[in-house]
């Protein structure tokens, strides 16, 4: 039908009904379509009448000059409608999807996709009809953005492109550029996105601009152009830092962040913290600059970069040395010197806080912020503590006096500034223990009275009282000269507080030692120590002829320590005590307690004027107290065959073999250690026994019985203190014998039990491999060596003390495995294959020696750095090696040989450069060993055979 010959009302209202429905369904909407709730049915009732309607115009009328805005207007109610098909579709995927997940349907829903075709189609339409549409660029617009979300991002990119040409819309045109530089940027075309994202920053006012530079920024960092991607995030920090409203800036918070984050790993890749230090040095006054060095230093310390991270951090501390958080990052240094493994630099590193941030410091008089201080003030009181114990720490393992009074030094500094720290009661315990240990027993013993005299509820203040006593009885078999003085002890034994005993003493320091004593019984009544204090008390007062207050002190153990392991000498010191004093009846009276109670402590006995009948035991103990050894042993062994009670019997038969092991006769020893576990099976006795039978069997190198001993005592009892030892002799036994397979059988043991000992758990692991190894059992070998390694650093993580030696020597093996096996690949036909193979076997031997020689261990470091050389060298002999390309003439095979020179020459260069770099190391830490002679010799040749001064190179290298 002609639209001309309507009537002209009918075909204005017509359009305009139309026209206005579609209206009302897209008023306030964007070219994208907004959403429609699925449930709200009369909207989409009405869209579809609305399309239906439209389709009919369109039909109707085809050649009216509002069809193209029909048409557009209908593209984006297909739109809609897709949109809420999707929708649908993806409420039905989700809840089958959740039915999946719960295991309601067996087979997983298949994720719909949203179907844009109808739209697209009509937009085709609208540009292959009406070329010159003036709405061209908004089709063009939505045909580009249906493709992009349909996926078909090269369709995408072809009408955003054609959307550029034919555009004037500075929102399209922002908006296709920006499409654009994200194609590329995602198909790693950075070039091209770099000059898309380029064009957005024209206008800063642009919704795309912030984001183009973040883009831009990254596009430079992934072509390598670090210094633009670096000034490209600059500028971003930058405009965002201008936001003029708090809604913006919090908009593009997360933006800036990231920013700040990548231009600090840009450094990490671009030069690190002394480039930043140069670039920023001139922005110390803007914000982010602080932010992108604690960001660059807290990368370093992730990548264990350690020491970069300590130079990050010094920069901030050299930007700000006043910043109220300048203590953190120092403290942030002390951690990273301590991940590192580098305890010197770590203490001066604290010392540093300390001095530039602590009391008295510039620093702590500029801050006001007391929080701030008080938790710099935990920093130092937590440094000076762990600088103390550290100091102690290496005292116990040096045994050196100087390393003992730096201890006391840290201590006391503590004490004088932190007075009235938690930690107090226990530095003066340690500060205590450190004089004691330089045997300044006086100092010792007035320091540990401080501390239980006035921190009454530390932890240690038992401890220290009695360490007290300790300190008194040192200190006098030291000063023991007489200078005698008389003692007023006050309160004997806790019975009367107003009862003075005197007593003439020694000297002043008996005198200290007593009333420590009396301290300590009064003061700490349960203490399992009171015993042996008071055994100690009471022998004094004896040693000093006060037998009445000495026979009190050994009532009160008999009287309170009735089970205590002293009773029996409590008992004859009382008797002769009395004896001592005259009393010979109450002193028999005490001998015959002694016999009665105590029949099997012989000794006791003896010393008690052998008023206890004697038994053969006793005789043989008598021999061996004349040290009659020979005869002990005899009378022992009689004792194992006369005595009816067994735990006489089984301690006279390891006495017997004891004493026999003495004077030497090790087979009689052994057959008595052995006989211990066949005569007495449930006896404490045994697992020492059977560990004494294997040690001597050892020494008689009786490999096999040794073995059996071991074995013995680790199937008796696996939890004995005797028993990992005896597993793990039991296999060295084996391999001494080559008897392989059983050693490897009870290394293997040993690693899967026993784990308290790392070092010996991994010689264990390692002895495994290495029986592997010398057996040519290469593969086998290089999983036990791989175990040593993965073991060590297992023991690291958790904490554990644990040598290096021996995993720098399976990484060095493992390397030595690898090396053969790379060594057995020739480079024969087909060459290609083989170079490759050749090629990957290469770098892992150079991985493996190059991890060898990160533990540092001289033996293995040097022979790492040798091998690493051999490494090239046998790469390059290789090639010579390889068969030459037959029928060749003379002249070609020169040309070949030439050529094959020129490919090996690297090689060779390499091999010298590490030989050369072993022979330094080794120079400038005075090392000498065949590694290092071997690597001199394979210089002095390579250095020949590349043409070079053999005298400068030496000189290079220290070899002279």
């Amino acid at each position: 039908m002609n639209c001309s010959k309507l009537d002209p009302f009918l075909k204005i209202s017509s359009f305009t009904i139309i026209i206005f429905g579609i209206g009302v369904l897209i008023s306030s909407q964007d070219l994208q379509g907004q959403e429609i709730p699925i449930q709200d049915i009369k909207k989409i009732r009405n869209l579809n009448k609305t399309i239906v309607e439209s389709e009919d115009l369109l039909a109707k009328y085809p050649h009216n000059e509002f069809i193209p805005t029909i048409m557009f207007q209908l593209s984006e109610l297909y739109v809609k409608r897709a949109a809420l098909k999707y929708q649908k579709e993806m409420m039905i995927y989700e809840e089958a999807l959740k039915k999946y997940d719960e295991g309601h349907i067996e087979n997983e829903p298949t994720v719909p996709r949203i179907l844009l075709s109808e739209a697209i189609s009509i937009c085709y339409k609208i540009l292959d009809r009406y070329k010159d549409v003036a709405f061209r660029d908004k089709v063009l617009y939505r045909i580009a953005i249906c493709h992009l979300e349909e996926g078909n991002k090269e369709k995408a990119k072809e009408y955003f492109e054609q959307l550029i040409t034919d555009s004037n819309n500075s929102q399209f045109l922002e908006e296709s550029h920006f499409r654009l530089g994200e194609y590329y940027f995602e198909q790693q075309i950075y070039e091209k996105a770099i000059d898309y994202y380029n064009r957005l920053l024209k206008s800063w006012r642009s919704p795309y601009f912030n984001m183009a530079i973040y883009k831009l920024g990254w596009s430079y960092y992934n072509i390598g152009s670090f210094s633009e991607a670096i000034s490209t995030f600059i500028y971003l920090i930058e405009d965002i830092n201008q936001a003029e409203t708090d809604e913006f800036a919090n908009r593009e918070a997360d933006l800036r962040n990231e920013a700040i984050e990548y231009v600090a790993i840009c450094f990490a890749e671009y030069g690190g913290a002394q480039r930043a230090r140069s670039f920023l040095s001139e922005r110390k006054d803007q914000d982010y600059t602080i932010q992108i060095l604690i960001n660059l230093a807290d990368l370093y310390q992730e990548r264990s970069f350690y020491n970069y991270a300590i130079e990050a951090l010094n920069v901030i501390l050299d930007f700000y040395p006043n910043n109220a958080n300048a203590p953190k990052y120092q403290k942030k240094i002390v951690e990273n010197y301590n991940m590192a493994g580098d305890k010197e630099n770590e203490h001066q590193a604290k010392a540093q806080l300390m001095s530039k941030y602590g009391p008295g410091s510039k620093w702590f008089s500029v801050i006001e912020d007391e929080e701030i201080k008080n938790e710099v003030l935990d920093t130092v009181d937590e440094f000076l503590f762990t600088l103390g114990t550290e100091a102690q720490a290496q005292a116990q393992e040096t045994n050196l006096e100087v390393h003992y009074q730096l201890a006391i030094d840290r201590y006391s500094s503590f004490l004088r500034q932190f007075p009235n720290s938690k930690k107090s009661g226990k530095v003066l315990f340690y500060l205590a223990e450190c004089l004691y240990e330089i045997k300044k027993y006086d100092e010792a013993a007035e320091t540990y009275y401080e501390l239980f005299s006035n921190y009454p509820d530390s932890e240690f203040r038992e401890l220290a009282a009695y360490h007290r006593i300790l300190a008194y009885y040192q200190g006098l078999k030291i000063h023991n000269k007489p200078d005698p003085s008389f003692l007023s002890l006050s309160n004997f034994l806790g019975k009367n507080e107003n009862a003075v005993d005197t007593i003439k003493v020694i000297n002043s320091i008996q005198a200290r030692f007593l009333q420590a004593s009396n301290d300590f019984y009064t003061i700490f009544p349960g203490s399992p120590k009171q015993p042996e204090v008071l055994m100690k008390y009471a022998e004094t007062l004896y040693g000093l002829a006060e037998y009445r207050l000495g026979k009190e002190v050994y009532q009160t153990i008999i009287n309170s320590y009735p089970s205590d392991g002293y009773l029996p000498k409590a008992y004859t010191m009382i008797a002769q005590s009395a004896f001592k004093e005259g009393k010979f009846e109450e002193a028999e009276g005490w001998f015959q307690k002694l016999s009665l109670f105590f029949p099997d402590s012989a000794r006791y006995v003896e010393k008690a004027k052998k008023m206890i009948a004697s038994s053969r035991f006793k005789v043989a103990e008598s021999f061996l107290e004349q040290g009659d050894t020979a005869r002990a042993a005899e009378e022992y062994e009689k004792v194992t065959r006369i005595s009816d009670d067994p735990a006489i019997a089984e301690r006279a038969l390891f006495e017997a073999a004891k004493q026999y092991e003495n004077i030497g006769r090790k087979e009689k020893a052994i057959t008595l250690y052995e006989a211990m576990l066949h005569r007495y099976p449930e006896s404490k006795l045994v697992d020492e026994s059977l560990f004494k039978a294997g040690v001597l069997c050892e020494e008689l190198e009786d490999w096999n019985r040794a073995a059996i001993n071991y074995l013995s005592l680790y199937n008796n009892d696996p939890s004995s203190k005797f028993a990992s030892k005896s597993l793990y002799n039991a296999a060295k036994c084996y391999e001494n014998l080559d008897s392989y397979e059983q050693a490897r059988t009870y290394y293997n043991e040993y690693t899967k039990r026993y784990f308290h000992d790392p070092d010996r758990y991994m010689e264990a692991a390692f002895r495994k491999g290495e029986v592997a190894y010398n057996l040519g059992n290469y593969n086998i070998a290089l999983h036990d060596f791989q175990f040593v390694v993965r073991s060590y650093y297992r023991f690291v993580e958790q904490g554990m003390t644990a040598e290096n030696y021996v995993p720098a020597n399976a990484q060095f093996l493992i390397g030595e495995i690898l090396f053969k096996l790379f060594q057995q690949i020739k480079l024969v036909p087909p060459f290609e294959q083989n170079l490759r193979r050749k090629k990957l076997k290469f770098e892992n031997v150079l991985k493996a020696f190059t991890e060898a020689a990160k533990f540092k261990v001289a033996d293995w470091a040097t022979a790492s750095s040798y091998k690493i050389g051999a490494t090239f060298e046998e790469f390059a002999n290789a090639f010579l090696e390889s068969p030459r390309p037959k029928n060749l003439s003379v002249e070609a095979i020169v040309n070949y040989n030439a050529k094959l020179q020129k490919t090996i020459l690297p090689f060779k260069e390499k091999a010298l450069a590490a030989y050369q770099a072993n022979v330094q190391q080794a120079f400038k830490n005075k090392i000498e060993n065949t590694w290092i002679t071997e690597s001199k010799k394979r210089m002095e040749v390579l250095t020949i055979e590349l043409g070079l001064d053999y005298e400068e190179v030496g000189q290079s290298s220290g070899s002279y």
